[in-house]
């Protein structure tokens, strides 16, 4: 693929950086398009998507750091999100927190607003995963289908000239495709939050079965990810969420 997007002298654009940058600028625009549809103050939205993107690449970082002990001899190296290197559990986990925190102190509807970040969060997380293809991380485990990736740049995080299942791909297309079916269910919600929850419940699906193709290291029961784990949490979280937010019939 191709890590580096080209060279300005001593600096170097990284496509990652470049994929992440544009996935949240398109998140920032439709969030904004649905705060409006909700009645809520742009102002205090923005300042809210800010601070909760920066809290998430601090999450997904040190998520990543804690999942890769071998890059804690050169911990500065922690500020390099345009390398690659996001752990989205991570991402979600600091970024929830920070926007919870946000909506109380802003007085923001927090169901109404969770229910319109999820459906931009995961185009900006399809476009990151576009930037995940370009840099070769979260690459997939070898294999001898027609379908595989290989990765040829030196300066890919996946092994060199190695066919390998195109896990980055795939999940850019399935985060597009859960936006578009979670943006379908907004329309048409019966009570707010619910769209938060079948986001955990649809991304959860998704991210457990597309851990068996990623060279991830399998640590519970021999055959699962701790992703996969997590994943399980999330789809029964989730479902939870929906019922309650149903049984409630409030749309505040």
């Amino acid at each position: 693929m191709h890590p580096i997007l080209f060279k300005i002298g001593p600096f170097t654009i990284y496509t990652f950086g470049v994929m992440v940058a544009l996935g949240i600028v398109f998140a920032y625009l439709i969030l904004m398009k649905l705060a409006e549809k909700e009645n809520m103050d742009k102002n205090d939205v923005s300042d809210l998507m800010i601070w909760t993107v920066v809290s998430g690449f601090i999450g997904a970082r040190v998520f990543f750091f804690l999942y890769n002990p071998q890059y804690l001899s050169s911990p500065w190296r922690i500020f390099y999100f345009w390398e690659g290197g996001l752990v989205w559990y991570g991402g979600f986990l600091f970024g929830f927190v920070t926007a919870l925190y946000l909506s109380k102190k802003k007085n923001i509807p927090v169901w109404k607003i969770a229910d319109i970040a999820v459906i931009a969060g995961e185009v900006g997380l399809a476009f990151g995963r576009i930037g995940c293809t370009m840099a070769g991380c979260c690459y997939g485990k070898e294999c001898h289908s027609q379908l595989a990736i290989v990765f040829k740049d030196p300066h890919s995080a996946a092994p060199l000239n190695v066919p390998l299942y195109p896990t980055e791909p795939v999940s850019s297309v399935a985060n597009f495709l859960i936006a578009f079916v979670l943006y379908l269910l907004y329309k048409r919600r019966k009570a707010s939050g619910e769209i938060f929850g079948f986001y955990f419940v649809f991304y959860g699906i998704f991210r457990f079965l597309i851990e068996f193709w990623r060279a991830t290291p399998k640590e519970y029961l021999g055959f699962l990810s701790n992703n996969q784990v997590l994943s399980v949490f999330m789809v029964t979280i989730g479902m939870g969420i929906v019922l309650y937010r149903r049984a409630s019939s409030k749309t505040v």
